[in-house]
């Protein structure tokens, strides 16, 4: 009896070890790899909460931002003086995405960083 619950024990340590949350420190080099298309997709997605809370900061010149995260993707569809990063995109088993993430930054017209947010969308709208 106390080896089985020894066991259950350990199943449930194992259970909620594996359910670690992802997120990891901002790394300039894997951020950079994945516009190359060489890095693991989830890199930006799980490194964007460090970057937003500890590098990006309002009041930074465009050219920092640029410098510390390289130059924007082109997004047709953005507000104006409203800059885009794409994080994730995943297309599942279709050829059209089924689920996106970006982080979107307002830019003021003497090039300073006003707004920043992550921007999801996925194709059942939640």
């Amino acid at each position: 009896m106390k080896i089985s619950n020894l066991y259950f024990i350990f199943l449930i340590i194992m259970f909620f070890s594996s359910c670690d949350d992802k997120k990891e420190k901002f790394n300039q080099e894997k951020w950079d790899n994945y516009k190359s298309g060489i890095g693991v997709e989830e890199n930006r997605l799980n490194m964007v909460d460090d970057l937003i809370k500890n590098y990006i900061q309002k009041g930074m010149t465009y050219k920092e931002l640029t410098n510390l995260i390289g130059q924007p993707e082109n997004y047709a569809n953005l507000e104006k003086n409203t800059i885009g990063y794409e994080l994730i995109v995943d297309y599942g088993w279709d050829i059209d995405p089924v689920e996106d993430a970006k982080l979107l930054i307002e830019i003021s017209q003497d090039s300073i960083v006003t707004k920043f947010k992550i921007e999801y969308w996925n194709m059942h709208g939640n």
